[in-house]
């Protein structure tokens, strides 16, 4: 009874903490590409895990909690209570054929749970950011026969979508465990745009679309482990239900002047609420891991039907996605006394993907190189890990936009041990 006390009130507290994250959420990505579907997508893996290139799906460890396969929960320690947050920082150069400019964002990264339920169950329950909008631009509407209609046209977003997830696993046998998540999402997507005249002769517009989701979803893992005579071999695979979820669209139309630099509201076109649903694409990744006593490699390929997404029967053209990643770790003896360096993992891993865009017949690719470093404290079950993603997307070919970023992240595990019976009183 004692246990299940203490479960809630944890329980309780991550809800009371996750409810804090959101009151207190930052915009977290300045990119253009960012107005287009739900997003920029977080593609599900801890930022601990970034410095792998993310390639993770097949990644099982006692120290780790890793939500990209809910199968490997089942790894946890008997009597460990494991628990990891952190945050970045990420630099971006936006630039065309003729002009640049940078953006910086912050932003958390996740808070999970994991703990052992019995020898061959265990759970997991976390919050992680799914998707965000962020985003400025302007452009010049110019009529060569009357001045008059010059005007100029900005555009802008913000907002984002948020995960709760409650996971599962079971062991079926020495080599083979089961596991789902279930998925909580909510958050609202906003997006702005205004037409402001040269000439006072006409009244300026704009118009306020916010988006409100709510809704479940269901991730599902298989992960299957094969001892071999140097090592541990490791196949993962992951997918998830193509499901719906609520939304609500609230549409506001009107005209404006200024007043100073005031925006006065004239006259309201368009005032309405509109309920709808998302129609989120099934996921399919597949990876493998291999691991000694020094070396994990990890190879991952995933694959996303992005054009069964829909949001309010519109699809945005998104399109299908494939991306290929491999990571690489490297630790000199993670025992060692003598010699504090070589129980440092050292991390590097390369990723490439396709992301939903495509114009001109183009669909517009991510290229990312990762480098990390874990950090054991000494004398205690924490671990620091620094990550740094150097990484561009997009082309500036047929007037587009391209990216280069670097991003820097700090995540923080630790690894509990708790209900263990005292033995004296």
């Amino acid at each position: 009874m004692k246990y299940w006390i203490i479960m809630g009130k944890i329980l309780l507290s991550f809800f009371f903490f996750c409810i804090s994250l959101v009151a207190s959420a930052q915009i977290s990505t300045s990119s253009p590409y960012s107005r287009f579907g739900l997003g920029d997508l977080n593609h599900g893996s801890l930022a601990e895990f970034n410095s792998l290139g993310g390639a993770v799906v097949a990644y099982s460890d006692p120290f780790s909690v890793n939500p990209s396969n809910p199968a490997s929960y089942t790894r946890f320690g008997p009597n460990s209570f494991l628990l990891s947050t952190g945050g970045w920082h990420q630099t971006t150069k936006i630039m065309n054929t003729t002009n640049s400019q940078i953006a910086n964002n912050n932003g958390f990264s996740h808070f999970v749970l994991g703990f052992p339920l019995n020898k061959k169950m265990a759970a997991s329950v976390g919050m992680l950011p799914y998707s965000s909008i962020g985003y400025s631009m302007s452009e010049d509407i110019v009529d060569e026969n009357d001045i008059s209609h010059n005007a100029i046209a900005n555009y802008y977003g913000d907002g984002g979508i948020s995960k709760i997830y409650f996971g599962g696993a079971y062991k079926l046998s020495d080599n083979l465990s089961l596991g789902v998540n279930s998925s909580f999402l909510f958050g609202g997507l906003n997006r702005r745009k205004s037409l402001v005249y040269n000439s006072d002769d006409f009244f300026n517009s704009r118009s306020n679309s916010k988006i409100n989701v709510k809704g479940y979803y269901y991730e599902f893992g298989l992960l299957y482990s094969k001892k071999l005579s140097k090592g541990n071999f490791s196949l993962g695979v992951t997918t998830n239900n193509n499901s719906k979820i609520r939304a609500k669209k609230t549409e506001l139309i009107e005209s404006f002047e200024f007043s100073g630099i005031l925006e006065v509201s004239k006259d309201t076109f368009v005032n309405f609420v509109e309920w709808g649903d998302v129609i989120l694409p099934q996921n399919l990744k597949t990876g493998i891991e291999y691991r000694n006593n020094k070396w994990i490699i990890l190879a991952e390929y995933s694959l996303q039907n992005w054009a069964e997404y829909r949001m309010f029967n519109e699809s945005d053209n998104l399109e299908n996605t494939e991306g290929y990643s491999v990571g690489l770790r490297y630790t000199p003896d993670y025992n060692s006394i003598n010699n504090y360096f070589k129980r440092l993992d050292y991390n590097i891993g390369v990723s490439f993907k396709n992301i939903p865009l495509q114009f001109e017949n183009n669909q517009l690719e991510e290229l990312m190189l990762t480098f990390g470093l874990g950090i054991p404290v000494k004398k205690s079950r924490t671990k620091y890990n620094l990550f740094c993603i150097v990484g561009q997307r997009g082309t500036t070919e047929n007037n587009l936009l391209k990216e280069q970023f670097i991003k820097l992240g700090l995540t923080v595990s630790y690894d509990g041990i708790w209900f263990v019976k005292r033995k004296y009183d």
